[in-house]
């Protein structure tokens, strides 16, 4: 389902820069994408990031921490966040625990949670133990006004080429979040491919949606399946717009080759700029 046009690559609208009034308390709960697969989730005043890749390189005006050049500004970047309560991530990809970013985050005070493969990435970064939860596949914890649940995921890309990238991420080392808030349940399900968990998380509201087509991602037909088993969900795509990489499979989902397929995706599937705000229930 990608275009015929290899060089070809989805881009999101102009991003919206993320003011300081976006850390603020709240009476109700905002999602902002953040490029990447990196979200801002903002609960009645509880201050969530996942997966936030947000430094330049030094001296760059569009190449990021990772060395790739980006196809539109970040919305913001990490030493402009003022405060969170919680820095959550799927997994150690640095596409998604980028190391300059989560140094740089280190002083707004949020504990540094996910799995055990996740945490001691970290801890090896300089994130101070304290600062640090470990998490399990099916826990559930509560920060503040949101509770989180770890979902499974699978995601042993290394596999294709070990002795080059190392051992496979096991079925222990990468997650999902399914987010409980007072507006609604969220689910973000991190890299991965299908698995027959996905079909069976309970009410989704908001579906983060994975739109690469990567075989070590959902792919296009269990995003479109997932989509339409969770056919009240809001849908909001990532993984895609990002880097300037036309070659690299798991940059260059597009959300709107996806639309033809999804039930009702006027009304559902919601493009969003980086750094513009979703108001769940709004």
């Amino acid at each position: 389902m990608r275009n015929d046009d290899a060089k070809f690559q989805a881009r999101p609208p102009a991003p919206v820069p993320i003011l300081t009034l976006a850390f603020s308390e709240s009476s109700d709960t905002t999602i902002r994408w953040l490029t990447g697969s990196g979200f801002l989730l903002n609960c009645h005043g509880t201050l969530i990031m996942i997966d936030p890749v947000l430094t330049m390189k030094s001296g760059s005006h569009d190449i990021c921490e990772l060395g790739m050049r980006l196809l539109s500004p970040l919305p913001i970047q990490a030493h402009e966040v003022p405060r969170l309560d919680a820095v959550l991530y799927t997994h150690t990809d640095t596409d998604h625990l980028a190391p300059l970013t989560a140094r740089t985050l280190v002083r707004t005070g949020g504990v540094f949670g996910g799995t055990a493969a996740v945490v001691g990435n970290l801890k090896s970064l300089g994130v101070p133990a304290k600062q640090t939860q470990t998490l399990r596949i099916g826990e559930t914890v509560r920060i503040g006004t949101v509770e989180i649940t770890l979902t499974p995921a699978d995601h042993p890309w290394q596999e294709k080429e070990p002795e080059k990238y190392g051992p496979p991420h096991g079925p222990e080392d990468c997650c999902g979040f399914l987010l409980r808030t007072p507006e609604g349940t969220i689910w973000l399900t991190g890299d991965t491919r299908f698995l027959p968990a996905h079909l069976q998380m309970g009410q989704v509201d908001v579906l983060l949606l994975d739109v690469s087509d990567d075989p070590y991602h959902l792919g296009n037909q269990n995003e479109i399946r997932l989509a339409n088993h969770y056919e009240s969900a809001i849908l909001i795509p990532h993984h895609y717009g990002t880097y300037d990489a036309p070659d690299a499979l798991p940059f260059n989902g597009d959300p709107a080759q996806l639309a033809p397929s999804i039930t009702h995706s006027d009304s559902r599937l919601h493009i969003l700029a980086p750094g513009e705000a979703f108001v769940l229930g709004g």
